[in-house]
């Protein structure tokens, strides 16, 4: 495993964690307006539709914002001396295309994940489960992709974009 890939494998559990972290703030708003009794009337799809929108998409958002911004990277990149760039050319990405990277890394691989757990929490059909199966095959594709070849993972190779090294810590590239 080369550094890069360690370093962006711990960016992203970085990352990650405060995207869990936002979540966990969302549930816990959530689970207080369902007890407190006029939302109980909702549906359990409803439900998950509400809570795509309200964590994945401002993820999805605040992650672009982050990469196409003046630090072009993520906290947890910022931590590890990383930053996304535009491939070949190694310019900064704008803001659609930062956009289409993490659609492509966090909010399509979430939302199939959040509707396969519908899926399978409403009925234990065959087609449910192997939609399970194929929502988690995405990410374990993107982790699989930063150890062959150049270390460009799926969604970086659809978006034209790199991940390069800087000093860790360092605000600009």
């Amino acid at each position: 495993m080369t550094s890069t890939t360690r370093s962006r494998l711990l960016a992203g559990l970085v990352d990650l964690g405060l995207v869990l972290a936002w979540a966990l703030v969302v549930a816990g708003i959530a689970a207080a307006l369902l007890n407190a009794g006029p939302a109980r009337a909702v549906s359990t799809l409803t439900l998950h539709l509400i809570g795509i929108a309200v964590v994945v998409l401002p993820a999805t958002i605040g992650l672009t914002a982050l990469e196409a911004g003046r630090y072009e990277a993520t906290p947890g990149k910022v931590k590890y001396g990383l930053r996304v760039r535009r491939d070949p050319t190694g310019e900064r990405i704008s803001w659609g295309r930062s956009l289409l990277r993490n659609l492509l890394k966090l909010g399509v691989p979430w939302t199939l994940m959040h509707l396969a757990v519908v899926s399978v929490a409403a009925s234990l059909a065959a087609d449910a489960l192997i939609g399970a199966v194929v929502s988690a095959a995405v990410p374990i594709a993107y982790v699989v992709s930063l150890f062959v070849g150049d270390g460009r993972t799926i969604y970086d190779r659809l978006a034209g974009t790199m991940v390069i090294s800087t000093a860790p810590g360092r605000r600009f590239a």
